[in-house]
Order: C-alpha cells, then sequence, then structure tokens
C-alpha cells in the first residue's frame, strides 16, 4: 500500500521529473497493487489503513479509465481509400530469431512493416521480405542499429532532420491507389536518466511539430518509449492534433514481454484528421522484449 501510495503521489510530478514520469507509466499496477493491499490490511483488522489503501486504488483506477474503453468504429464521413494494414515491430537488437519475424509478416500480410533496432544481421536475415516488399528505406545510426521500413505501396522516403543520431528517423509518403498517405517512422529514446528523458521529450515535441506541418493523411509509427498515462504523449497528441489508433480498442500492452504483470504500451501509431482507424491489436510474440502492433485503417 506504501508503494503504491509514493508512486500516486510521485505522479503528480510527471510533468517535470523524468522519475516521476517513469512511475505515471505503471497505473494500472499501481492500482492492483494498492487494492490487493487493501484487502489484505481489511482482513487484518486493519479499517483505516485499508480504507487509505481502497483511496489509493480507487484514484489510480478513474485515472486509467479513459484509456481502457472499447468503442464501435464510427462509419466514414467520406468516399474511403483501399484498407491499408501497417505493423510496427521491435525487433530487440539482441533477438536472433529472425524466422519467427518473417512468418509473422507473412501471416499478418501487412502492406507497410516499421521494425526498429535493425542491425546488419538483422538487414540480411530479412531479405527473403524483399520479394513481397518492393519499396524500403533503411536508417542506421552510431550505435549500428536503426529503422527498416518496408512498402508494398510505392514511396518516397526521407530521413526526418535533427531527430535522432542513433535511430533516426523516416518520413515517407505512400502512393496507395492514386492517393498520398504521410508515414511517419520513429524510436524515441530510451528514458533510463534525465538527459535520455530530456532527449526523449525533444523528440515528442519534433513529432508534434512535423504533424502540425502537414496538410494530408498522416500516420505516425513506432516505439515511442511512453505510455498513454503521460502528460507528454497527452501534450503530443493535443499539440500534433493526434490521436492514438490504440483509443477504444482497450488496453494494449506491449513491453515488457518478458513480464507480463508489469506490462505497458509504449508502441503506437498515431493518426492525424482524416485517417480512420478501423482496428487496432497487438501480434504475437516474435522473440523480442516488444509484442509487434497491427494498426487497419482508410482515409
Amino acid at each position: 500500500m506504501v508503494i503504491a501510495l509514493v508512486a500516486t503521489l510521485t505522479s503528480a510530478a510527471a510533468p517535470r521529473f523524468w522519475v516521476a514520469d517513469l512511475a505515471v507509466h505503471f497505473r494500472l499496477q499501481w492500482a492492483a497493487l494498492a487494492f490487493a493491499g487493501c484487502l489484505i490490511l481489511a482482513s487484518t483488522g486493519h479499517a483505516g489503513w485499508a480504507a487509505l489503501a481502497f483511496l489509493v486504488a480507487a484514484i489510480q483506477a478513474l485515472l486509467c479509465a479513459p484509456f481502457l474503453n472499447s468503442r464501435t468504429p464510427a462509419p466514414v464521413e467520406r468516399a474511403p481509400s483501399a484498407p491499408l494494414r501497417l505493423t510496427a515491430i521491435n525487433v530487440w537488437y539482441r533477438n536472433h530469431q529472425f524466422q519467427r519475424v518473417i512468418d509473422f509478416i507473412a501471416r499478418e500480410r501487412p502492406d507497410v512493416v516499421l521494425l526498429a533496432e535493425v542491425t546488419a544481421e538483422w538487414e540480411q536475415a530479412l531479405a527473403p521480405l524483399n520479394a513481397d516488399y518492393a519499396h524500403r528505406c533503411a536508417t542506421r545510426g552510431r550505435r549500428g542499429t536503426g529503422l527498416l521500413l518496408l512498402s508494398r505501396w510505392p514511396m518516397q522516403a526521407a530521413v526526418l532532420p535533427g531527430f535522432s543520431d542513433v535511430e533516426p528517423a523516416v518520413s515517407a509518403t505512400l502512393r496507395v491507389n492514386e492517393r498520398s498517405v504521410q508515414v511517419l517512422s520513429v524510436h524515441t529514446s530510451w528514458p533510463h536518466g534525465p538527459a535520455s528523458s530530456a532527449l526523449r521529450d525533444r523528440q515528442l515535441a519534433l513529432i508534434g511539430e512535423f504533424a502540425r506541418s502537414q496538410t494530408g493523411p498522416l500516420i505516425v509509427l513506432g516505439d515511442l518509449n511512453v505510455s498513454p498515462f503521460s502528460p507528454h504523449l497527452q501534450a503530443l497528441l493535443a499539440g500534433g492534433n493526434l490521436r492514438s489508433a490504440s483509443q477504444g480498442f482497450g488496453w494494449q500492452p506491449t513491453w515488457p514481454t518478458f513480464l507480463p504483470p508489469a506490462g505497458i504500451q509504449i508502441d503506437h501509431a498515431l493518426t492525424g484528421a482524416g485517417v480512420f482507424v478501423t482496428a487496432f491489436r497487438r501480434g504475437s510474440p516474435v522473440g523480442s522484449d516488444h509484442l509487434p502492433i497491427i494498426i487497419d485503417c482508410v482515409w
């Protein structure tokens, strides 16, 4: 109960302090922990402490509630484009289960595939995908990992200036049946300290600036290293006029696969005005510490 209480109080400072922002990602876990504490304290006769634990659980649960709902998709206002399926996978550079990723892509048959933390070994192992994905763009950062963007549809791609020298972001314009859509592929910094957290926040701000500059349909795709509970992601959505593709499809934890009870969603698809998401779900494990995400949309 004390752990959940401290985490709840700390979360209030999430917009200003990186440690508090880490705490805010685990609201569901704090709610469960406090509720368990409430049951134990109540059963052992500590009514006052049980009431406090219940209050902590209720606060966290109420803050989680807007992100856990499910809804039936609304009708499209105008004639839609052809359906487009995208998937994003942080393959994890330490993972060597290449065939599982290839099999997953073959099974799901996405039109667009974003792979993060791709090494030279990964690029070579994924060569069998070239037959189905004739259009590709690869980046490589100073640590030897990067993004690999694959598409069945023609695309014009370029590195987004100033985003990162570790895993440069890719901006691509896809041409689908004479209609265009912009896809921004990203992998932000891992917020394990004050400097890397500040870098991630600057990268999120850059994504927002890019989104505001777009006039056509836009999809932001990738590992953002931030959960829906974070005020930094909420600021990106508001400032970039974006919407989370997972909104309305329930809670979708994608990391860490090695510790499911601690699962949070840090892999995202964000959509701009005019993009309508018909489905969002997680894919099956591929040997990574992340689960893939799969998005179906029209625009």
